[in-house]
């Protein structure tokens, strides 16, 4: 004789159980694999962002004034005047938060570039003249300067 086996509504529902939470597994694991996705979207759209800043931001002082401004700030940033010190304390500051914002998104090993570029910044002793003024003003940040003054003593 051959035993007829019959599943009960508490099987069943256990079962469904078993199914619903492994659907709802999947869900979460697809969401958390979406949202690295735009994580990642979002950095790209950014750095494009800053590079187009920084694209007007150089067409700016490229500029035939703007430029004689940032050249002679360079050489001797005492010698300009009260308002072009103000006009240069403003390229200084935006390329700063250039520079340091390059170290946000460059990982640790591929710093070196970025260090390079801001001896290269800071090798002027106009725009070290204007950073040291600046910085005992207090009008640069804390961590921008800490950024600023190891990039400076770093041997590359």
């Amino acid at each position: 004789m051959i035993e007829e086996t019959s599943i009960t509504l508490q099987e069943l529902a256990n079962v469904a159980a078993i199914f619903g939470a492994i659907s709802i597994f999947l869900t979460l694991i697809f969401v958390v694999i979406e949202l690295r996705k735009t994580f990642e979207q979002f950095r790209h759209i950014r750095e494009i962002h800053l590079h187009d800043v920084q694209n007007q931001f150089f067409l700016f002082w490229s500029t035939p004034e703007n430029a004689d401004l940032v050249l002679d700030g360079r050489k001797n940033f005492a010698k300009l005047t009260e308002r072009e010190q103000y006009r240069f304390e403003s390229y200084v500051e935006m390329r700063i938060r250039f520079l340091v914002y390059g170290f946000n998104i460059v990982d640790e090993k591929n710093r070196t570039g970025q260090i390079a570029r801001l001896q290269h910044f800071f090798n002027d002793s106009g725009v070290m003249t204007c950073y040291r003024k600046m910085d005992s003003e207090q009008r640069i940040p804390l961590l921008w300067s800490k950024v600023i003054e190891d990039a400076l003593i770093e041997n590359i």
